[in-house]
Order: C-alpha cells, then structure tokens, then sequence
C-alpha cells in the first residue's frame, strides 16, 4: 500500500456532510427568524414560518447533539487508538492507516511526540485557513447588526433577533473556539519543535524531562481537540496537503526526526 490511507476518513466523511447539515440549518433559522419580523402582520404567513422554524430548530438540536455527544468522540476515541498504537506498535484496535504519521523513529514515546508535532503542524494550518473564512462570515453578520443599531428606523425587535443570532447562538462560540484551537495548535508545534531541537543535539532519549516534556504535549494536544469540538475541514486538509508535507520533510531533515517511507 503506498497511498495515503485512514480508516477513519469514512466516519471523518459523514461528521463533514451532518457539520453541512447544520450549518444550513442555521443559516435558514436566522433567516426564518428575520422573515418572522416582516410577516407579523400576515398571521397565515407568520404561523407557517414559525411552524417550519420549530422543524428546523429541532432537526438542528437533534443532529447537533447527536455529533456533539455520540459520534465525534467516538471517533476521536479511534484516532487517539490510531495515534497510539503507530506511536508504540501496540495494536489497539484491528484498523490500520498509511503515510498518515510520517517518521521512521522507533516505537518510543519520542514518537508520539513526532506523530503529534505533524498532526500540530497541519492542525495549524488548517485551522488558519478555516479561521480566516469564519472571520469574514462573522465580520459580515457584525457590520449588518452594527449598522441596524446606527440606523434610527431600525425595529428594536429586529435588532434583537440580530443579536440573539449573533451572541447567543453557535455562531460567535464555534468562532472562538476555532481560533482558541489554531492558538493551541500552533503553541504545541512551537513546544514541540524546541524539544526536539534539543534532542536533535544528543539529549538522551530515555531523559525524564524530556519525556514529561512529550507527555505534556500530548494531554494539551488531546484536550484542546476535545475542548473545542471542531472538525477540522477536509477538502482545506486535501488543499494544502502537498505544501505542509513538503515543509513536514523539511523539518524532519533539519531535526533530524527521520524521512518518510
């Protein structure tokens, strides 16, 4: 098998469709609830948008928890089985991957330490890129409800439904913690890559600082997936993958972390 292969890219693929799923659903309840302000009048029209907007609130509450609660810490608990077992060769489970973790350094936990340095590295820079779309959708939806409030004909009720859809919705939590994530993420590549530039320079491998150092990055690394709860964007992932490996090489040779297979 020479490819590129995760056995969990086919449960990845359908945490992505229902993320879909409920970002529309948002979007058209922020739209029905805007639509419910201009109907007010029309009692007919108003009584049908509230009733499709019940429908969708609860088929967004359903698929939301459902992904929140059930499905992606099942498998997050897989690739953690994943990430361990190539770490220790120890078969956790009966699923395999291929050219997913990169180095050839033995079993060990300094290669942990390499497998969450490149998972870090592209974790980075895939979230970067997803910040930066969410920025602007976010910036959008504040200059809309900035200028609402500047806006003396604007119905306070309008205004309302603004915020509430802005501050006390998913929008601006999901935002943030997206943010708090590439934060994470890069806070841990930048740990890492000073670990093992000193190992690079011939500290012992067996060293209990060093491996209290590697054990640190690995609980931070996990929390901060299970704290933000973000997927993070395949089609970004598959994107840029050719130039972050290219970098992932290049760091490798000048660590001295080993070359890919």
């Amino acid at each position: 098998m020479s490819d590129r292969f995760d056995s969990l890219d086919r449960h990845y693929k359908i945490i992505e469709k229902l993320n879909m799923t409920t970002s529309t659903l948002f979007w058209v309840n922020a739209a029905l609830s805007i639509a419910v302000f201009f109907v007010a009048e029309y009692l007919t029209a108003k009584n049908i948008l509230l009733f499709v907007f019940t429908i969708t609130t609860l088929g967004y509450f359903l698929i939301d928890s459902y992904l929140s609660i059930f499905k992606i810490p099942k498998v997050e608990d897989k690739r953690r089985g994943h990430l361990l077992t190539n770490s220790f060769n120890v078969p956790l489970d009966n699923e395999r991957t291929n050219k997913y973790y990169n180095n050839d350094l033995e079993p060990s936990l300094l290669k942990l330490g390499a497998n969450i340095f490149e998972n870090s590295l592209f974790a980075e820079r895939v979230t970067h890129e997803m910040a930066k779309r969410e920025r602007k959708k976010v910036g959008i939806f504040v200059v809309v409800f900035v200028i609402a409030l500047m806006l003396r004909t604007t119905e306070i009720e309008l205004i309302s439904i603004l915020a509430q859809t802005l501050f006390a919705s998913t929008l601006i939590p999901a935002y943030l913690r997206l943010e708090v994530l590439h934060f994470k993420n890069k806070a841990i590549f930048d740990s890492l890559h000073d670990i093992f530039l000193l190992y690079s320079q011939s500290i012992n491998a067996d060293n209990q600082r060093l491996s209290a150092k590697l054990l640190d990055c690995f609980v931070k690394y996990e929390s901060a997936k299970a704290y933000s709860g973000v997927k993070q964007d395949s089609k970004i992932f598959h994107k840029i993958n050719l130039q972050v490996t290219q970098e992932w090489e290049e760091i490798k040779r000048n660590l001295n972390i080993g070359t890919s297979e």
